[in-house]
């Protein structure tokens, strides 16, 4: 009976301690999924064409990384001849690094931060968020109250705004609109003339 009670109570000490190391993780796994540390986070993705045919990947703290890595605030990412890597950092915005370009990168709720030492990147923030690049000629920054995109290259002190695109496109919204109105009016005017040519008068 000794011997049953002391197998009894180590299987429920067995338990006890089990489903506390299940609570813990649970509680940790819920804690690291919050939106506030999702924010905090960034994802990779990469694309172009490497000359062995394998998958495209970039350094990330000195490690070979491929498209869907985590990215965490602090982070060293480089890359290589021909490939194009982005940071997506949430609803703060993104920044892009063209081939041959190594950047260190932080970021917190409002802010995306970095040193940029070779390279180029194209940063697009959200309203709100206060970028700060430092490069070799000096230190980039945004203006906070506005969305914006940019680019900033590691051997310049100023930044290349990128508006035009989108600019252009809104003029040009308009412009097609108007065109079609155009189009549409002119075919429903030939229409109904035809229809009116075609009436034929009764012979008397």
């Amino acid at each position: 009976m000794r011997k049953n009670f002391c197998t009894l109570w180590i299987r429920n000490f067995t338990a006890a301690c089990l489903a506390m190391v299940i609570f813990t993780t649970s509680s940790m796994i819920a804690l690291a999924a919050t939106p506030e540390n999702k924010s905090l986070m960034g994802e990779i993705t990469v694309s172009g064409q490497t000359i062995n045919g394998n998958a495209p990947s970039v350094m990330l703290n000195g490690e070979p990384v491929m498209t869907g890595r985590t990215f965490f605030s602090a982070g060293t990412i480089a890359t290589p001849e021909n490939i194009n890597s982005t940071v997506r950092i949430g609803k703060l915005g993104y920044v892009t690094l063209t081939p041959n370009t190594n950047l260190n990168l932080s970021f917190n709720e409002n802010t995306i931060s970095g040193t940029l030492s070779a390279g180029q990147i194209k940063v697009s923030n959200a309203e709100g968020v206060n970028v700060t690049i430092q490069t070799n000629a000096g230190l980039v920054t945004n203006e906070s109250t506005l969305a914006s995109n940019f680019t900033v290259n590691a051997e310049k002190a100023a930044r290349q705004d990128d508006d035009d695109d989108a600019d252009g496109n809104s003029a040009l919204g308009p412009i097609l609109v108007f065109s079609g109105i155009v189009a549409a009016a002119i075919i429903i005017v030939l229409v109904t003339r035809d229809d009116k040519d075609l009436i034929v008068s009764p012979v008397r």
